[in-house]
């Protein structure tokens, strides 16, 4: 597996990845699908932002998921503190394609001067994203309960946080 920095021709795969989880799972609010264009703004910003955007493939050039941080609200106000964000595409889940994005990604938030904290905001029914976080000292430090309203049911928010 290579965990490489994305490019905009790996912006339709991480297009699909987030809209099949969009359109089939509570782990994100968002009920809208999202535009090829969206995205590639999306990552430019994040470049323009010195901060990793991530993409798993396999040895063969399949992509497998992505991972990022970026600055949390503000970095004005919330100086040093980070927000993470990590999907992967349905055929790669429970491969360990997540914990190679994350161990990468924690390693590079160490690396880098000017991250303090990691936030993880976790849809609390997602325990598969929760063990993963927690696997890499990300520490449970509350939830929002029942903030929002997807698929027939309400959804919690758990915070998550990492000293780096």
């Amino acid at each position: 597996m290579l965990i490489r920095p994305a490019d905009l021709s790996d912006v339709p795969a991480i297009t699909d990845t987030l809209n099949w989880a969009i359109e089939h799972t509570d782990v994100i609010f968002n009920s809208t699908p999202v535009t090829v264009a969206e995205r590639e703004e999306h990552l430019r910003h994040i470049q323009d932002m010195d901060c990793p955007f991530l993409v798993a493939e396999t040895d063969a050039g399949e992509y497998l998921g992505w991972a990022l941080y970026h600055p949390y609200r503000d970095p004005r106000i919330w100086q040093g503190c980070y927000e993470t964000t990590i999907y992967l595409s349905p055929n790669a889940q429970g491969q360990g394609v997540g914990t190679a994005l994350m161990g990468e990604l924690v390693d590079r938030a160490r690396a880098d001067d000017k991250v303090h904290s990691l936030l993880a905001l976790i849809v609390s029914t997602n325990t598969a994203s929760l063990k993963l976080h927690e696997k890499f000292g990300f520490e449970n430090v509350g939830t929002l309960k029942e903030v929002t309203y997807k698929f027939d049911h309400w959804l919690s928010l758990t915070h998550l946080e990492l000293l780096v």
